[in-house]
């Protein structure tokens, strides 16, 4: 079986004021290509489950949905900002950076400092996905986490929907089941890997064009978790926030002061160091909700060298993340952004009609959030990972060594008790989605890919896990 091999990435120390956001803007002045995954450096798993392209086409499989595959009942749910401090600390519920557009346009320097892949890793990387979870039980200690059966970032959903749209890009994350849940967790080659050959001013626009508030000074990025339906599925998903309009004002210029502006876009180039790493999350109470309609996304581009945006590439990730708002600035090669060449547009018709538009692949992304989430529940440890070595097929497959879990004890048993409400019930989507299928396969095998030339022994495992294999987990019944 072919897999592509990815060289390991390098880059500097250090972290620039504001690297989350290079996370969300590494293409900002051109996009760039994603690495791919290092398997020498962090070897795979044994094989458990191959899903190819055409498992997942309805004509080809003959699979049917059990509803339809779209976005409904999205809705805020909780939200942080990381807190440029010594210790990990975020501010919950946090706010995004206002927009402040400046009144007369004035010559920025270019992008310079690092900017880390996954500012979550970085600041906390025992257990990134849990300054959310944190979050959600900070802004509601009675949330029930029964009907919520993916909680994912922007990144990994982003992966698994360019693999249904038949977009060629290498990607590999780790999966846990926790109570119902399926958490879908970035894996980079390092927790510190840097964004490589960042170039234009998708950094120092938005330092200059936006404004973190007095009440959440001293923040580095905004995170926001929002909850909705797809599929028939319920959704937890994480992504990160370039802004805010003020609705509760006209969007006219307002002029930031000559002293604020410059130590704003001073903070851009100047190199920190990341907060002291221990397994200790420190959580503030700050900052205010704002509604999902306000916020936005934001690109530059270079209009000297007529460089456009892909909808194509945006359109699926602000219709993942249910963004309404869209701005692009285009700069004149030199740094300057006259005020005519900053377009902002509501998107949410363009990203209605992306829907309507996109209906087969939206199905193909349904069937296969369902056969991951169905390998995942039939695993004995429910602890896997997602390898894409092929635009034609995914993996699904055993975690490789002493892999950590998702969320620390405590945590993953808050988050199982808080769906113990729900009395215990066979699930019937899931039973339907099998009868459907015809999946009745041995407990410890799977591939739906039944035809793969593959009789490889590692793609098959007839054991119940153990110490050895996977780590105890608590999980297994013989």
């Amino acid at each position: 079986m072919s897999t592509w091999r990815g060289a390991s990435s390098s880059g500097r120390a250090g972290f620039a004021p504001r690297g989350g956001r290079g996370g969300g803007r590494s293409g900002r002045g051109g996009r760039q290509s994603a690495p791919q995954p290092d398997i020498v450096k962090h070897p795979l798993g044994n094989l458990v489950a191959k899903i190819t392209s055409k498992d997942i086409d309805l004509t080809a499989s003959g699979d049917t949905l059990s509803a339809t595959a779209v976005i409904t009942d999205c809705e805020y749910v909780a939200s942080y900002n990381w807190m440029n401090e010594s210790a990990s600390t975020i501010m919950a519920p946090g706010k995004p950076p206002l927009w402040t557009p400046l009144s007369v346009p004035r010559q920025l320097d270019e992008d310079s400092g690092d900017f880390y892949r996954d500012p979550n890793a970085a600041r906390f990387p025992s257990y990134p996905i849990e300054p959310a979870v944190q979050a959600i039980f900070r802004v509601d200690t009675a949330f029930s986490t029964s009907e919520i059966d993916v909680f994912a970032c922007g990144s990994t959903l982003g992966n698994l929907l360019r693999f249904a749209r038949h977009d060629d890009k290498p990607f590999r994350f780790t999966v846990e089941l926790i109570g119902n849940t399926v958490f879908f967790v970035r894996k980079e080659g390092s927790p510190t890997e840097l964004i490589t050959g960042v170039r234009g001013f998708g950094h120092t626009f938005p330092e200059a064009y936006t404004t973190w508030e007095s009440d959440v000074k001293g923040s580095e990025t905004h995170q926001r978790i929002v909850q909705y339906k797809f599929g028939g599925l319920g959704f937890l998903l994480r992504f990160e926030c370039d802004g805010y309009f003020n609705t509760a004002r006209p969007r006219k210029s307002i002029r930031k002061g000559d002293d604020d502006l410059a130590q704003a876009l001073k903070a851009v180039s100047v190199s920190q160091s990341l907060p002291k790493q221990n397994n200790t999350l420190n959580i503030k109470t700050g900052g205010s909700e704002v509604p999902q309609s306000s916020i936005f996304d934001l690109k530059t581009r270079s209009g000297k060298h007529a460089q456009s945006i892909d909808m194509e590439q945006i359109l699926p990730l602000l219709y993942l993340k249910q963004i309404p708002n869209f701005i692009v600035a285009y700069h004149n090669g030199a740094g300057l952004f006259p005020t005519k060449d900053i377009k902002v547009e509501n998107y949410e018709k363009k990203i209605r009609q992306w829907e309507i538009d996109n209906k087969s692949a939206l199905e193909r992304f349904s069937v296969l959030l369902r056969k991951i989430i169905e390998v995942v529940k039939m695993d004995e440890c429910g602890r896997l990972e997602i390898y894409r070595p092929s635009l034609d097929y995914l993996e699904i497959r055993k975690q490789h060594g002493d892999e950590s879990h998702v969320l620390p004890l405590s945590l993953r048993q808050e988050w199982e008790n808080a769906g113990l409400q729900v009395a215990d019930e066979p699930d019937s989507d899931q039973e339907s989605l099998q009868e459907s299928e015809g999946v009745h396969l041995p407990r410890g095998y799977y591939n739906y890919n039944l035809d793969s030339d593959s009789d490889d022994d590692d793609a098959k495992d007839f054991t119940a896990c153990s110490a050895d294999d996977c780590g105890y987990c608590g999980r297994c019944t013989y």
